[in-house]
């Protein structure tokens, strides 16, 4: 089983599976309130070859930032090879992990970058949706 980790957090086949599902349109989403005081950012990690997946939560007088998860890339020829996707599990079955591909789909979109995906996750979900299979080098 090939996994890569962030601060020893395995990227497993259950991982795996269990995300390939939810942006697949296969899992049954919980929507998140729209009550909810939290907002989700994409950051590029250059130095770390991934997109972070950052959780700001407003607490009274008080910003707080986590990683709750991350998008891994190689780069190839003239190509970023996206190779793994994860995000916590408490995060899951609400539609943050699409948002979460989306953004950095339309990121590299914006920036002219092609991609080659080796990620199952991110593979289902361009095949969920087509409108980005223009980006597949």
């Amino acid at each position: 089983m090939n996994e890569q980790t962030k601060d020893s957090v395995p990227v497993s086949a259950s991982d795996t599976a269990a995300l390939v599902a939810e942006v697949s349109g296969a899992a049954d989403l919980e929507i998140p309130s729209a009550e909810t005081d939290v907002e989700i950012s994409v950051h590029r990690r250059e130095d770390e070859d991934r997109f972070a997946a950052v959780l700001a939560e407003w607490r009274i007088g008080t910003i707080g930032h986590r990683e709750i998860g991350f998008i891994h890339y190689a780069h190839g020829d003239d190509v970023l090879v996206i190779d793994s996707t994860f995000l916590e599990p408490e995060f899951r079955g609400r539609g943050i992990a699409a948002d979460f591909i989306a953004d950095v789909l339309d990121d590299l979109r914006d920036a002219g970058t092609r991609v080659a995906v080796t990620c199952e996750v991110v593979s289902a979900f361009i095949a969920a949706n087509p409108e980005y299979s223009d980006l597949v080098a």
